[in-house]
Formats: structure tokens, C-alpha cells, sequence
């Protein structure tokens, strides 16, 4: 399970107001617990044994419809999940989502009930951290990666929290540029290769976007093999890479005026481009999660920069090996 720092926990965001009852408590006592006073949900009342253990919980529209002599136990049912304090408040989310379930209860490691993760919570975690990973993935980070903050606050704050990675990307750029130099030559005599530099870059750059927001996502919310789950992506680039490379090379063949070398340069780059691409994408926000940082850091300006330059790099080496 993923863990973060207390304010990132379920202990930070869960409700200790539920309603709570005892195995052998009948419907009117169940009633009357639920209407004795205003609680943060009562979609479940969780009911606990003589120990404080959680043993199930009675959904209310389940309550309602039982017959009057039933108790708490002969109407409950199991949790379909069951977090503890420090998982991360991501994990609610997904656990939410994945069960398709409205509340989350909480226990400690000895199974006692501590509380609940309400619906209420999980949409704000949801929606917080939505939009901390799209600012995040955009570059923008540390303590003015804040929506309300960006919008409202002093134009040299707002300046100074988005300039970092667009001055690092201005240098990958220029770098680029000087590594473009290396091959003037060739591309003084063939001014065609200078036409797809852009669709090579592209496309690594849409593969390794693809990979990124799912390892970010896998990562916060499950339990993975790193090595595993390298070797997957690696499988999908590759295929994506041979997809892209066909395409791309036949296309670049008619554009080219029937050249066949720049049709090959092309398919080629792309297919180890976006094979580099998918590991590299995932590799890099796991690196990240070792170091016990934000995954979603790894992501965006970083990985884009990286396989721009590995991209460029690899199209110009089979350029000068096919074209000459």
C-alpha cells in the first residue's frame, strides 16, 4: 500500500461521527442510534463486537426494509475494503471507486474501528489531488502549486513558481539545437530529413505521456513489481513503436518524394523511440517513488526533455546510417 506523511493520510481526512452498534442490536435500536444526533454520513452504520473489532456494517436502505425483530448481525454484510490510518488518501479513492462504494471504513493493524473515510472526503482527495497532479505534470510545484494561489496571488509569485522547468526547458531546447548542429552536414544534403523531425519528437513524446499518467496513477494506489512492470511497458512500447514505425515510414516514403532510405530512417526511429520512450516514462516517476518523492514530479517538463533529446538523438543516427 502506498504511504505518505501524516497530512497525506487516511487518519487526516477520515470521520470518527459515524454511527457504530453492537452485533445484537435489533432495528429500533439501530433507528434510534441514527437519529440521536447529526452524523457525518449514515449511508452505513459499522457494527463492532464486544471488543471495538469491526465485524460488518448494515447499509441504511438495507435497515429500512428489514423486518423489525432482525438484529445488527443477521443484516450485516462484509466490508469490501478496509483501510488503515497511514495508507495514503489516495487509496480511498480508488478503493471507492473500484468497489463502487460511498464510504471506507478505518481500522487499526488489530482490526479495531476507528472510523470511516465518508463520500465527502473522497471527493475533495479526489479532486485535490486531480489538480495537483495536472500542475504537477505542467511544471508547477512547491508551495505555490496551489490553483487558488496561481489565480490570485502576486504576479512575481505566480512567475517565479512556473519559471524553473520552462528556463529548464529553454536549455533542453537550445540544447537540441546544438546537437541539430552536429548534423548540418547531412542535412545539407537532404534537406527532406529536417521535414520529420518534428513527427519523431511528437510521437515519443505522446507515447511517454501515455505511460506516465499510468505508472503515476498505478503507483499511488497499488501495490506493483517495479521490474514487472517495466518489462509490460517495454512489451507495449515496442508494439506501439512497431505500429507507429509502419505508419510513419510509409507516409514519410510518399512525402519524401519515394525515398526509401528517409521512409526506413523514419519507421525505425520511431519504433526504438517509442520503445525508449514507454521505459524510460515509467522508469523515471518510480525512481522518484524510491527516493520518497511525488511521483507525478517525474512526469512532465523532465521526462519530456529526456526523450526529446534521446528521440532526436536516435532519428539523426539512422539518418546518417541510411541516408548518409
Amino acid at each position: 500500500m502506498s504511504r505518505r506523511n501524516a497530512s497525506e493520510s487516511i487518519a487526516a481526512i477520515m470521520s470518527k461521527n459515524v454511527p457504530t452498534c453492537q452485533l445484537g442490536d435489533g432495528q429500533t435500536a439501530l433507528m434510534a442510534i441514527i437519529s440521536s444526533r447529526q452524523w457525518a454520513s449514515v449511508h452505513n452504520v459499522y457494527v463492532l463486537d464486544s471488543h471495538g473489532k469491526l465485524r460488518g456494517l448494515v447499509h441504511i436502505d438495507k435497515l429500512l426494509r428489514s423486518p423489525k425483530n432482525a438484529n445488527a448481525e443477521s443484516i450485516m454484510s462484509q466490508p469490501k475494503v478496509v483501510l488503515h490510518p497511514d495508507d495514503d488518501q489516495e487509496l480511498a479513492v480508488f478503493e471507492a471507486i473500484k468497489n463502487d462504494i460511498i464510504a471506507v471504513p478505518v481500522t487499526d493493524e488489530k482490526g479495531l474501528f476507528i472510523g470511516a473515510v465518508t463520500a465527502y472526503h473522497i471527493i475533495d482527495v479526489m479532486h485535490a489531488e486531480h489538480v495537483e497532479d495536472i500542475l504537477i505534470t505542467a511544471g508547477i510545484h512547491g508551495k505555490t502549486s496551489n490553483i487558488v494561489k496561481l489565480a490570485t496571488d502576486r504576479t512575481l509569485l505566480v512567475v517565479r513558481s512556473r519559471a524553473p522547468w520552462l528556463i529548464f526547458g529553454l536549455t533542453v531546447g537550445l540544447g537540441l539545437g546544438v546537437i541539430s548542429s552536429f548534423f548540418e552536414e547531412q542535412l545539407q544534403a537532404n534537406v527532406a530529413i529536417a521535414y520529420f523531425i518534428p513527427v519523431v519528437a511528437y510521437i515519443a513524446d505522446s507515447v511517454g505521456t501515455q505511460s506516465e499518467a499510468i505508472a503515476i496513477r498505478a503507483l499511488a494506489t497499488l501495490k506493483i513489481n517495479p521490474f514487472l512492470y517495466i518489462f509490460k511497458e517495454l512489451i507495449v512500447g515496442a508494439m506501439l513503436g512497431a505500429l507507429m514505425g509502419l505508419l510513419g515510414g510509409v507516409g514519410a516514403y510518399f512525402i519524401a518524394g519515394g525515398s526509401l532510405s528517409i521512409g526506413l530512417a523514419v519507421g525505425f526511429s520511431l519504433l526504438v523511440a517509442s520503445f525508449i520512450a514507454a521505459a524510460l516514462a515509467s522508469l523515471i516517476p518510480m525512481v522518484f517513488k524510491a527516493l520518497g518523492k511525488d511521483p507525478a514530479l517525474g512526469s512532465g517538463p523532465l521526462a519530456t526533455a529526456l526523450q526529446d533529446v534521446i528521440s532526436i538523438v536516435i532519428y539523426f543516427v539512422f539518418a546518417t546510417w541510411l541516408i548518409g
